[in-house]
């Protein structure tokens, strides 16, 4: 499948845009849509270009792209800024829109080295790219597919024990999507190393046989922002506060948070409207 037509002004805005950080010597990788076309062929056309960097970094992207005429903006302090031009913008992911994790210098050192709209990149590793769409399985948007689809094109490639290691703790999370694999690509199990799906099982009995680790947790709120907003309200300690400490973020951050998403909730703005 080739990739998708852009505009000439879309491919400026976006190619300015690698341009002036690669100036600024601002270190970046390619992710979302640019690097799921890269690794599997499969491209589609959505407006902005999705670009991880630490959390070091930002503050020197935005200004450097301030100063050259785009208009920026910090929805999410933990995790997103945006940078316009006209209709078109990049974002500038430096972590996980759940709190799971910051990006790594990991990224960077791993990436693979590319050109792009004419500048050269790194584009993210499959590995974290999987890793960071397994916790997009939201109501509204679920990024399962792209991680099948990278599977499927890069299983040869793809350092198993990297991709273990980034999901723990959240193994079991990793394992939905091995089943998921298995049953949309019952012809390919062999895609899977043998070794990598006896580990998950092997783990997944010995948990059976185990007290829980957490009393009255939910790990929802890590994939979905919005759809298990009903069992914090209900009791269950919200699992991503952990993580926002270890970000050096608060409780009243996680706290805004939630109120925010009820908020979007009540409002319509993802679907169903409804908080359960």
């Amino acid at each position: 499948m080739r990739p998708v037509v852009i505009s000439a002004e879309e491919q400026e805005v976006h190619a300015n845009a690698l341009r002036i950080l690669n100036l600024s010597h601002v270190k970046y990788v390619v992710a979302g849509a640019a690097a799921v076309g890269f690794y599997t062929g499969l491209w589609r056309d959505t407006k902005d270009l999705d670009l991880f960097l630490v959390p070091e970094d930002v503050t020197a992207a935005l200004t450097a792209l301030a100063a050259n005429g785009y208009t920026v903006e910090t929805p999410a302090p933990h995790w997103l800024a945006h940078a316009f031009c006209g209709s078109f913008y990049v974002d500038l992911i430096h972590g996980f829109g759940g709190w799971r994790a910051t990006i790594d210098e990991q990224w960077y050192d791993r990436g693979r080295p590319a050109t792009v709209l004419g500048q050269p990149v790194r584009i993210s590793p499959v590995e974290d790219l999987i890793w960071i769409k397994a916790y997009v399985a939201h109501r509204e948007r679920f990024d399962g597919a792209d991680i099948l689809h990278l599977v499927n094109a890069c299983h040869e490639s793809i350092d198993w024990l990297h991709l273990l290691r980034r999901f723990e703790p959240c193994w079991q999370l990793l394992l939905f999507y091995v089943n998921l694999y298995l049953f949309v690509y019952p012809s390919c199990r062999s895609d899977l190393p043998q070794w990598f799906v006896q580990e998950l099982l092997d783990r997944w009995r010995a948990q059976r046989h185990q007290p829980p680790e957490h009393a009255q947790e939910c790990r929802g709120t890590l994939i979905d922002r919005y759809s298990f907003l009903i069992d914090i309200r209900e009791g269950f300690h919200d699992a991503r506060e952990k993580w926002v400490l270890a970000q050096g973020w608060t409780t009243r951050d996680l706290e805004n948070d939630r109120a925010e998403a009820e908020l979007i909730v009540r409002q319509g703005r993802v679907r169903p409207a409804r908080v359960a």
